[in-house]
């Protein structure tokens, strides 16, 4: 069994959805792997509530997380903030308010 569907096994239409979205976008092996990874950190941060749930506030509190307690380097930052947006935007159809304020320098 993926990561996904131990996140959230419930929720198997999304973790499809989620998928072929990433994929349609013909996106490289890595930029695949990497949205996979940080969308399924801020699912396990959250968890395991659905990200259908979870809104701004939640994004939010996970790029902070990612920027102080896991130190992130901005490049990481900004990965984690698309990889976010992308889900919402494009898997959910849900718009995220603009959130670069949220990227560190």
């Amino acid at each position: 069994m993926e990561t996904a569907e131990l996140l959230l096994p419930n929720e198997p239409e999304f973790i499809c959805q989620l998928k072929q979205a990433i994929e349609s976008q013909g996106f490289s092996p890595r930029t695949e792997h990497s949205y996979l990874h940080w969308i399924y950190r801020f699912i396990s941060f959250n968890h395991n509530r659905s990200p259908k749930e979870l809104g701004e506030k939640d994004v939010r509190r996970f790029l902070r997380y990612v920027a102080t307690t896991l130190s992130a380097s901005p490049a990481r930052c900004k990965q984690a903030l698309k990889a976010l947006r992308f889900m919402y935007q494009d898997v959910l159809k849900k718009p995220l308010p603009d959130l670069d304020d949220m990227q560190p320098a």
